[in-house]
């Protein structure tokens, strides 16, 4: 099978911790630190997950949800988007795109996180989404880090999932 110049390969696989709770009100906050799975890479509360396989985004998006409950990940911020175009870059690939959890199930132009997260963030690659590119999943590009309305074939997949919370640092 030919490799094309663009391919994709599976994201992180978020985990989700537990808050504090009874911790009175402080001007800043501690951090908690949190243990994630070898493999993986920690941001916040959550532990982003790479796979090298071929999927499409519906398989993705179940993949993530076998792996504790999880889900494709959601880029909710600036920072947190940045995060993942680093860890994507930093993969050693140079050209491919990697699935997240952003979509368009009924088709109609209004996206949303597979995870439930509202949509408020947004960071489009030049042109997109664009009506003449007829996808319903989004994708980050390894190049920019910047969104694609896409529909390939097959791409990447990122999760998130209930994690383990250390305590605070």
């Amino acid at each position: 099978m030919a490799q094309t110049s663009s391919y994709f390969m599976l994201i992180s696989c978020l985990m989700f911790l537990s808050q504090s709770q009874g911790q009175e009100a402080q001007t800043e906050l501690p951090q908690a630190r949190i243990s994630c799975p070898e493999g993986t890479n920690a941001y916040r509360s959550y532990c982003y997950y790479f796979n090298e396989d071929r999927e499409t985004w519906v398989d993705a998006d179940l993949y993530c949800q076998n792996m504790n409950s999880g889900n494709l990940v959601s880029v909710l911020t600036q920072a947190e988007g940045a995060f993942v175009a680093s860890l994507i870059k930093e993969s050693g690939t140079d050209d491919f795109n990697v699935w997240i959890g952003l979509h368009d199930p009924k088709k109609n132009r209004r996206w949303h996180w597979s995870s439930g997260s509202l949509v408020s963030y947004k960071s489009w690659g030049i042109g997109a989404p664009s009506s003449v590119n007829p996808g319903y999943c989004v994708s980050l590009t390894s190049s920019t880090g910047e969104r694609q309305r896409i529909h390939p074939p097959v791409s990447v997949l990122s999760c998130l999932a209930p994690g383990m919370e250390l305590g605070l640092g």
